[in-house]
């Protein structure tokens, strides 16, 4: 479970919030209960239906068959169904594809990605042509699929929920957050983020660097965990493996600086997918008003205004160079920085994604074009 699942409910919420609509949740994952999302999430779904589909086949289209409204997440899948406005959501900056990039993937031996690039194509063809609608979750991933697939889409930011807690001090602490793993999408490069606090160290003495984040239980993800805690052996760095969110809440509230590093040495022209699609981490930190220092890939770009609610970085000495500065901040001048990170973080908050919701779909479910 994650960022996804995280915006479908909110839209959920959001949409049976408007007058006279009953809202429904598929889920193709029998064993995640509605009572677990509810737990995991912190949200109350008791105003919504939710309901397990058994197959992407005949049994969805005969669930959706007949609803005013169907708004199904993919990443390279198109469902098939018959309602009467069908919205496609889409989080997901694909990179140009081919059929030239395809065979190369199939002569390096990535046949599995080459047939998913077939079904990615498919997926965006489907979208610009039978959905009333496309919603994406970001500028970035908007201007992305803009350019390479003429595929045009209504931007709908995430809702961030508001970590901010009363009477907890900052201390020196340094955070990030996000997955553990290796992938096609965004790796989030806790390798560098890593190397670059030990060259730091020296410098900032007492303070300490914060790394949160899920992992599966796979191999791969446990390789690559003990490979960087052996790395990292003997230096203030803390791992929190599937933190709880109380704990969660309670780092970004004390740490003082948040880094993140999805998307660095990526060419992004190239591979815009393995950069950071929106970043729902740095907000969250920033709501608690720790100040974002990250790499300026992705959709990163459209939450931190450089030297005003954050820094953004290209090279690592730059991340140096903005972290440096920031844990040198005389006091007054770190508390207006932090917040203007807190000012920032309103406008993706869970009040403004509901308004944006109204905006957007309010219209189709009232048989009008969106703006009309």
């Amino acid at each position: 479970m994650g960022g996804g699942e995280r915006y479908m409910l909110h839209l959920a919420l959001a949409l049976s919030e408007l007058q006279y609509v009953k809202v429904t949740v598929l889920s193709g994952s029998p064993e995640i209960p509605k009572e677990l999302l509810e737990e995991f999430y912190h949200l109350d779904l008791s105003g919504i239906d939710y309901e397990i589909v058994r197959s992407t086949g005949r049994s969805l289209r005969q669930m959706v068959k007949g609803a005013d409204l169907f708004v199904p997440l993919s990443n390279f899948r198109r469902v098939n169904a018959e309602p009467k406005h069908f919205v496609q959501a889409l989080q997901v900056p694909y990179g140009k594809i081919t059929a030239r990039t395809i065979s190369a993937k199939i002569s390096r031996g990535q046949v599995k990605e080459g047939l998913k690039d077939l079904c990615r194509l498919d997926l965006l063809s489907h979208a610009r042509e039978k959905a009333r609608l496309t919603v994406t979750n970001s500028q970035f991933v908007h201007d992305t699929l803009l350019k390479y697939f003429a595929l045009e889409s209504e931007v709908l930011h995430p809702p961030i929920q508001d970590f901010f807690q009363e009477d907890i001090k900052k201390e020196k602490n340094i955070l990030s957050v996000g997955r553990f793993f290796r992938g096609l999408y965004n790796t989030k490069r806790y390798d560098v983020l890593c190397a670059v606090f030990r060259d730091l160290s020296g410098q900032m003495k007492d303070w300490e660097y914060h790394i949160v984040g899920s992992a599966s239980p796979g191999r791969e993800t446990t390789r690559y965990i003990e490979t960087l805690r052996k790395e990292n052996a003997g230096f203030p760095i803390v791992f929190h493996i599937n933190e709880k969110q109380e704990h969660l809440a309670h780092l970004y509230n004390t740490a003082s600086i948040y880094w993140h590093g999805a998307g660095y040495g990526v060419d992004e022209n190239k591979y815009p997918e393995k950069t950071e699609h929106f970043g729902m981490s740095v907000v969250e930190a920033m709501s608690a008003r720790c100040v974002p220092v990250v790499v300026n890939k992705g959709g990163l770009r459209e939450i931190v205004h450089h030297g005003v609610d954050g820094f953004l970085w290209n090279t690592t000495d730059q991340l140096i160079e903005n972290t440096l500065k920031v844990a040198g901040l005389p006091p007054d001048q770190l508390d207006k920085l932090q917040g203007k990170a807190r000012e920032r973080y309103q406008r993706f908050a869970v009040n403004n994604f509901n308004r944006r919701v109204a905006e957007i779909f309010s219209p189709i479910l009232a048989g009008s074009d969106p703006g009309s």
